[in-house]
């Protein structure tokens, strides 16, 4: 993509963007290495940050996948939510050699079973359930799941399938889950005692947070709560989806400064293209080497749009010229881009580390 004046010049900029996402190999594993020792089943979830599964391909990772359009391989190692498929997809997916799937509803659940009856292909299934809410804060997003109570009433059924060889239940509570991990409670609210027997799996989803400059979750105290249910699940298998936990503290967003005015540096990337989340949940990603006290900034993405905000007040021990560099840290969860104002998609590089490139985190 060339900006007028370079096709005037002839020139190739690449967009004139220069904005890049850095992913630290090693970090990537080091995240995943924390979640894969306290769990007996690991699967990444793909939606966080696709380019993260290709270093964890190198593991023992499932991958963990919700639109057809993702599936592009590994299909003895993907773990796949339905959400409404044709009878012909379901085809086409079990064809491939997918053997384990979450459903969320009745209805789909049915008519998933049918075609796997017809079939007489051997499943893993994994019912999500939706579990008993402490909280009221609940309203901003769909609670996906079978009531808990339906879970009951269905699961010896599912049991006596014999089309399903491992059956497991799925719960996930949200994204960056701060505060609800009483995963005991939670679980033993939901699931009759008397059925624990039939479960061979338990799968605790994703959530486990990334610390942002907004919020500062409590990691160790919701590690030692995975930990607990593990041991209380005793021959249960105990499984999660980590997605954020991996990619976000994995990449960092390294970004040029193109403009300064008054206390305003305008970015040579925008949040449109390089983290829509800072919109969608109000994430505030921290900056490298950013002080409580000093020189204000706002740092602002290139665009004329009023929300095109990264960080509304960054103070920093230097002032800030074109040129400088400023790098974004957790920045590899849904880093997705969008087509607003035609801007291009960022590159992620992978290094080694990120020491060796010069970032001493």
């Amino acid at each position: 993509m060339l900006c007028f004046g370079c096709i005037e010049q002839g020139g190739d900029c690449g967009g004139c963007l220069m904005a890049r996402f850095l992913m630290s190999r090693r970090k990537v594993l080091e995240q995943y290495e924390i979640i894969r020792r306290m769990v007996d089943i690991l699967a990444y979830n793909y939606k966080t940050n696709p380019i993260v599964w290709s270093i964890l391909r190198e593991t023992d990772s499932l991958v963990a996948i919700s639109s057809i359009g993702s599936l592009k391989g590994d299909y003895d190692r993907v773990v796949y939510f339905l959400q409404g498929e044709k009878k012909e997809e379901v085809d086409r997916i079990l064809e491939s050699g997918v053997r384990r799937f979450v459903v969320d509803n009745i209805p789909e659940l049915r008519r998933f079973l049918n075609i796997v009856e017809e079939r007489k292909d051997k499943i893993d299934l994994f019912v999500r359930i939706k579990m008993k809410e402490h909280t009221v804060y609940t309203g901003k997003y769909f609670v996906y799941g079978i009531d808990w109570k339906k879970l009951n009433e269905i699961l010896p059924e599912l049991r006596k399938n014999k089309n399903i060889e491992n059956l497991g239940i799925h719960f996930h509570r949200k994204t960056q889950n701060v505060g609800e991990w009483d995963l005991i409670k939670d679980f033993s609210d939901a699931v009759d005692r008397k059925l624990f027997d039939i479960i061979d799996i338990v799968n605790i989803g994703g959530g486990i947070p990334v610390e942002y400059r907004n919020s500062s979750p409590k990691i160790d105290l919701i590690l030692s709560k995975i930990r607990e249910f593990k041991e209380f699940l005793g021959e249960i298998k105990l499984m999660a989806e980590p997605g954020r936990f991996i990619a976000g503290p994995s990449v960092v967003l390294e970004a040029e400064v193109v403009n300064v005015y008054d206390d305003t540096a305008v970015l040579d990337c925008s949040i449109f293209n390089a983290y829509i989340d800072t919109y969608l949940l109000n994430i505030r990603l921290p900056v490298l080497g950013e002080k409580e006290n000093g020189i204000r900034y706002t740092l602002k993405g290139r665009s004329p749009d009023s929300l095109d905000i990264f960080r509304y007040s960054v103070y920093l021990d230097r002032e800030l010229r074109i040129g400088d560099k400023i790098y974004f840290l957790n920045a590899g969860a849904y880093n997705f881009h969008t087509e607003f104002n035609d801007m291009p998609k960022i590159e992620t590089v992978i290094v080694d580390d990120f020491r060796s490139i010069g970032i001493d985190l």
